[in-house]
């Protein structure tokens, strides 16, 4: 699984975990929606921000040139 595949494959499992929680809730105040929508946005965030992918090596960099 490619590295871009995998980041959006965790978040919208994610996403979709906070929707049951959600429903298994019965969330209905403004304030409940405002806590989990926080809830729900800044893993994400963090984990697109903060998860590179790894650097190229000095023979990928190589192949990449010879090609």
């Amino acid at each position: 699984m490619q590295f871009e595949h995998l980041k959006g494959s965790i978040v919208a499992g994610w996403i979709v975990i906070l929707a049951v929680i959600a429903m298994w809730l019965n969330v209905a105040s403004a304030t409940g929606w405002l806590v989990l929508v926080g809830v729900g946005l800044v893993p994400p965030m963090m984990l697109f921000g903060m998860w590179r992918p790894p650097a190229k090596t000095m023979s990928e960099s190589i192949r990449e040139v010879l090609k």
